[in-house]
């Protein structure tokens, strides 16, 4: 009889409420446990550089590209939203990019989608993969076919081409967000160029043509040339990285495309002065 009462008085709410508490701690616990041990198991560089720094930036601005590709790889199945010669978990070499995926030269060298980089760390990234890719180091690694390693390292000096130059830069971001592309031979011919645009380098090219065979002359409209690209790069970050105007991006772009050619036409004929 005793035994059986003491028995109805362990399963009581109040009896069990402490073993309840106790239970829910443990598994509070382990499943804290099990969350340390999954992000200790989450990549944690990406070609020798912090995974983490890619994965809060260039990451999260790859998916804002709506071409974005979603790839896996072959090993791991780490799934990838932009194209990497080697796989940020496993580290391995990755097939060969797809055809039908767009290049993004600012998720390849590590950077966030935005003009004004970190050019140091994009130059790091850019050595340690053309190390990683190098034929005597691409021989060495296990499954790895040279003309993709000879390929991706193809693509890296184009990126680092790109991010290297401030007009290459503005028009790949450009493409990147809205689809647009450069078009040379559209700007050669007064595209979609904006009209006020259209007569300062006309302006300009005329100060030129009123400046030529006066040195003197011309190494003071090299010098305003300069100041007005230095300009208009500081006007291209505001609107890339801040007001996301991309309308406006790609009238300051076309701007930028000029001042370049002016001032390539300036230096050429100062050179043969």
């Amino acid at each position: 009889m005793l035994s059986s009462v003491s028995s109805r008085l362990l399963v009581t709410p109040r009896a069990v409420a402490p073993l309840l508490r106790v239970a829910t701690t443990a598994q509070r616990s382990m499943a804290s446990s099990a969350r340390v041990r999954f992000v200790q198991q989450q990549p944690t560089s990406l070609h020798g550089v912090s995974y983490r720094s890619f994965a809060s930036s260039s990451s999260a601005a790859a998916c804002s590209n709506k071409d974005c590709c979603n790839l896996h790889c072959p090993k791991c199945d780490f799934v990838m939203n932009s194209f990497c010669p080697f796989c940020p978990s496993c580290d391995s070499l990755q097939p060969e990019k797809p055809r039908d995926c767009p290049t993004d030269y600012f998720c390849l060298l590590n950077q966030p989608h935005k003009y004004s980089i970190d050019t140091t760390g994009a130059e790091q990234c850019y050595r340690k993969l053309q190390n990683r890719l190098h034929p005597d180091k691409a021989a060495h690694i296990e499954g790895a076919d040279p003309e993709v390693a000879a390929a991706d390292s193809a693509m890296v000096n184009d990126a680092i081409k790109v991010l290297r130059s401030p007009l290459k830069r503005a028009e790949h971001l450009l493409q990147l967000e809205t689809g647009v592309k450069a078009d040379d031979d559209e700007a050669d011919g007064m595209g979609n160029m904006d009209p006020s645009v259209l007569m300062e380098m006309l302006e300009y090219n005329e100060e030129i043509d009123d400046a030529e065979g006066d040195e003197k002359e011309m190494l003071k409209l090299t010098q305003e040339n300069d100041d007005r690209i230095k300009e208009c790069e500081d006007e291209l970050t505001r609107l890339c990285d801040e007001a996301r105007d991309w309308e406006a991006v790609e009238t300051e772009v076309n701007r930028l495309r000029f001042l370049v050619r002016i001032d390539d036409r300036l230096k050429g004929t100062i050179n043969k002065m």
